[in-house]
């Protein structure tokens, strides 16, 4: 385009130079049809800016990251003039467009291509239409699809650029990632959940507070006659087989192209755990905040889906301090039962360090996933019975966990 311009730059100024030294009817037409190349130029532009329409449809309502979903878009010619030169761009940050093959007998000519670089070209009243998939790469609420249109006319001399007018908005649910094994907990620990899957079959000596849903034949009634209270035996490993997931919910940034990527693998991280674990029927709860402390709890398979919903519901917020929760739960003595903790955070400081002290303390087992662009996992301090492991937002997880 920029050769072209200079050539047309270049042809004015000799057709200014012939008229005015030679005039006469040949040189004078000759620079006025020079001239009037621009305003005819910027009026086919602005005729196909506003024919031109495009129609884009994703075909699932309910997406799941690296899911293809169907999707296809219509390129079409409202007018009586053809339209040429005509190319679009994509979203490609957070989603991608798989191949492109053409569905319609009307085209102009076939396509068969892995991208949208393609320039166009429609005759009065022509639609184009490609069926392709969509993959979201992140959990989130973002724009896919067709970015941008841009419009060059017939001598290739402007150009005009615009977004689409009603891009197409996806919410795009996180996906779960199944583990084979998980090699970053202890291996005493994953030993025990191998060998006893079914952990709490038999009932132990000890009691606890009964609470509503217990079997009648898990009732002491010795103990419950002793105290005045219903009291169950605990069941053998029930002391040590629960799983504590703690999630920070903070929101590290403004821009949503450093944040989505962040969050969405903190996410994973959390659904892959919960599947792991259920498993084995080991119950797992997961501490988050929400403008307050909120809980979700998965004991087995079945309960994978109500825990996916409450992980696809979970907002992280610029506002939210998640070593208060931290603080809490470690002062509640919430994980003082658990078998392990693990915590998936996207910050440390030395805040957050004396809350890890003081969870050292309890001799819980703790697992920490420090999510980031750049974690320095030396910027946390090192404790008996703490693993803590570095995970970037493009990290395969499986390889990881």
């Amino acid at each position: 385009m920029k050769r072209n311009r200079i050539i047309y730059f270049l042809l004015c100024i000799a057709a200014i130079v012939l008229a005015s030294f030679y005039g006469g009817p040949v040189s004078y037409s000759l620079l006025f049809g020079l001239l009037l190349i621009t305003p005819v130029s910027l009026l086919y532009l602005l005729t196909v800016y506003i024919f031109f329409k495009l129609y884009q449809v994703v075909g699932n309502k309910h997406i799941t990251a690296y899911e293809p979903v169907p999707y296809y878009f219509v390129l079409q010619n409202e007018y009586l003039l053809n339209f040429c030169n005509i190319s679009i761009k994509t979203y490609s940050t957070f989603s991608y467009i798989g191949n492109i093959h053409n569905s319609e007998e009307n085209t102009a000519e076939k396509h068969d291509d892995t991208s949208l670089s393609n320039v166009y070209e429609l005759l009065p009243g022509e639609n184009i239409r490609y069926d392709t998939n969509l993959i979201c790469r992140y959990r989130g609420d973002y724009f896919v699809g067709i970015k941008e249109i841009t419009i060059v006319d017939f001598f290739k001399l402007y150009r005009i650029t615009y977004r689409v007018p009603e891009p197409l908005n996806a919410v795009v649910s996180p996906r779960i990632i199944k583990l084979e094994s998980l090699r970053s907990i202890p291996e005493m620990t994953l030993s025990t959940f191998r060998e006893n899957p079914h952990m709490s079959s038999d009932f132990d000596a000890s009691v606890r507070e009964y609470v509503a849903g217990d079997p009648i034949k898990a009732i002491s009634w010795k103990a419950s006659a002793r105290t005045g209270s219903l009291k169950s035996r605990l069941t053998y490993g029930e002391q040590r087989q629960g799983i504590g997931l703690f999630l920070d919910t903070k929101r590290i940034s403004d821009n949503e192209y450093t944040y989505i990527p962040v969050e969405n693998k903190c996410l994973e991280i959390v659904l892959a755990l919960a599947n792991y674990f259920s498993v084995f029927s080991v119950p797992v709860t997961m501490y988050y905040s929400q403008s307050g402390p909120v809980s979700a709890c998965c004991g087995n398979q079945s309960e994978m889906d109500s825990f996916l919903s409450s992980v696809n519901t979970l907002r992280f917020r610029d506002d939210e301090d998640s070593t208060v929760l931290l603080d809490s739960l470690i002062g509640s003595a919430a994980f003082a039962n658990c078998m392990v903790v693990f915590l998936v955070i996207t910050s440390a400081d030395a805040e957050l360090n004396r809350k890890l002290y003081s969870l050292s303390l309890t001799g819980v087992k703790t697992v920490i996933y420090y999510v980031g662009y750049n974690p320095r996992t030396e910027d946390i301090i090192e404790l008996q019975d703490q693993k803590v492991f570095a995970v970037l937002p493009e990290d395969d997880i499986s390889k990881i966990l």
